[in-house]
């Protein structure tokens, strides 16, 4: 007889399970990555305006011997056309002294780059110069005195209709000159000649001197001036006199030197607010606009030197601070910038959905709560408050009861209570719909008469007859 055997087999343990990876919580995400997006693309969207801008540091802007895109050999080409003079200078003082000999017109490109001494200098010019001022900014508005309240600019030239009877700007018609617009003139300091292209040309008169002012550099570019009007207004500004001083400045300046040599008071070429002041003269003129070292002058004012322009800066040139190194727009840009942030923030939040059921993490009684909520109805004495919330809550148990409407009317209430629970009508008003108690002891008194007429209705005891609390004070009984 054979015998089968069994091998025992080992039992092998199952291997231990791989512990799965928590989840990263990436909803940081949710709130990093749009505003990220936005301000970067703002930010590239800001560059690339920035880099499209033509600067006035750039040699070939606005240059009449440039042939580049910013230049402007075009229009002096045409300028010359026209039987005009141009005489190119690369300093304001050498301008201003070539200006001051009259017939002639003075195109100012980059007035941002002058010194305000230099533009307030405008004013002693003769009047048979006109100057020509190629959009000038708030701040270069504000130091040089320029007669403007406010400017407003946008991010590109825009076209309009001239808008006005001023020769140049109605033989040329629609040009693109809205960029920057300026506001109304200061009375004090200019009188109002015109105001073209929606107030992006204006023409004043100071001290006899016209002054015109050009809200946009592109009817002087050579990419620019072929379209539309921009040529015909260009021109037309330029060629009103046989000569046409061309400032081309492409670097800051520093304030004009003062001289004490007595033998220029004289010379007609220096502007009269520079010459030497006589100071045993009491009636001799200052001008305000040019402080000077002597009478009512500070400490710090310049001194008379050697007529160099190396004199410390006059002491009505305040710091430059940080807010204003930057032009306006920029700070809008931010505003628009954080609000967009914000409304984004709020957009892509998540929004609040319908109530979810969840476990209290302590567990309360009811009793603790209808007795906190008592206690807090106690302490601000609102007794007709808390009788109201016990009454709804009545009618709304009466109504379930009774299997009436939600929006049962009042008398059909009262009828059907009144013949479940056997008390009479008036009885049944006063107590779901009778006057707010005044003291502690008609609330009482309502709320147990309240309890009574619902335990009528729950036992269905219609031959009982009631037993209602007494009408408080006041109440026809």
């Amino acid at each position: 007889m054979t015998t089968a055997t069994t091998t025992p087999t080992a039992t092998v343990p199952p291997a231990p399970s791989a512990k799965p990876r928590k989840a990263r919580n990436r909803r940081w995400l949710r709130l990093v990555l749009p505003p990220a997006a936005v301000l970067l693309l703002m930010l590239v969207g800001t560059l690339v305006y920035q880099w499209g801008e033509p600067n006035a540091d750039d040699e070939a802007f606005l240059s009449p011997s440039s042939r580049d895109g910013i230049g402007a050999a075009d229009l002096a080409g045409r300028v010359r056309q026209a039987g005009v003079d141009i005489v190119t200078e690369h300093k304001s003082s050498d301008a201003l002294v070539a200006a001051y000999g009259g017939n002639a017109t003075l195109l100012i490109t980059t007035p941002q780059l002058m010194h305000k001494y230099y533009l307030r200098m405008l004013k002693v010019l003769p009047a048979t110069t006109r100057v020509v001022i190629v959009e000038p900014g708030s701040a270069t508005i504000a130091e040089g005195l320029l007669p403007m309240q406010g400017t407003a600019r946008n991010y590109i030239a825009k076209t309009a209709a001239p808008g006005c009877d001023y020769a140049p700007a109605a033989q040329a018609g629609t040009a693109a000159v809205v960029r920057t617009r300026y506001g109304p003139l200061d009375p004090d300091l200019g009188r109002e000649v015109a105001r073209c292209y929606d107030d992006s040309l204006v023409v004043y008169q100071r001290a006899g001197v016209n002054v015109t002012v050009v809200g946009s550099t592109d009817p002087f570019r050579n990419d620019r001036i072929g379209e539309h009007g921009n040529a015909k207004l260009a021109t037309g500004l330029l060629t009103g006199a046989p000569r046409l001083i061309w400032l081309d400045l492409h670097r800051r300046e520093p304030p004009p030197g003062i001289t004490d040599d007595p033998g220029l008071a004289g010379a007609p070429g220096a502007p009269p607010s520079l010459r030497p002041v006589d100071p045993s003269n009491p009636g001799d003129p200052r001008d305000t606009d040019f402080p000077q070292a002597g009478r009512g002058a500070t400490p710090n004012a310049p001194q008379p030197g050697n007529g160099k322009n190396d004199e410390p800066r006059p002491p009505d040139d305040p710091p430059n601070p940080l807010w204003s190194a930057f032009p306006p727009w920029t700070y809008v840009a931010t505003a628009l910038a954080v609000l967009g942030v914000v409304a984004l923030a709020v957009a892509m939040a998540r929004r609040l959905g319908a109530p979810v059921v969840e476990p209290l993490p302590v567990v309360v009684r009811s009793s603790e709560t209808a007795i906190g909520r008592g206690r807090l109805y106690q302490r601000a004495k609102a007794r007709g408050e808390s009788l109201q919330v016990l009454r709804d809550a009545a009618v709304v148990r009466l109504t379930r009861l009774l299997r009436l409407d939600p929006d049962v009317e009042r008398p059909v209430l009262i009828e059907a209570v009144a013949a479940s629970s056997g008390w009479p009508p008036p009885a049944v008003e006063h107590t779901l719909f009778g006057r707010p108690p005044d003291t502690d002891d008609e609330l009482v008194a309502a709320a147990v008469s309240l309890e009574q007429l619902v335990n009528a209705v729950t036992t269905e005891q219609p031959g009982a007859q009631p037993a209602p609390a007494a009408p408080f004070e006041g109440e026809p009984r």
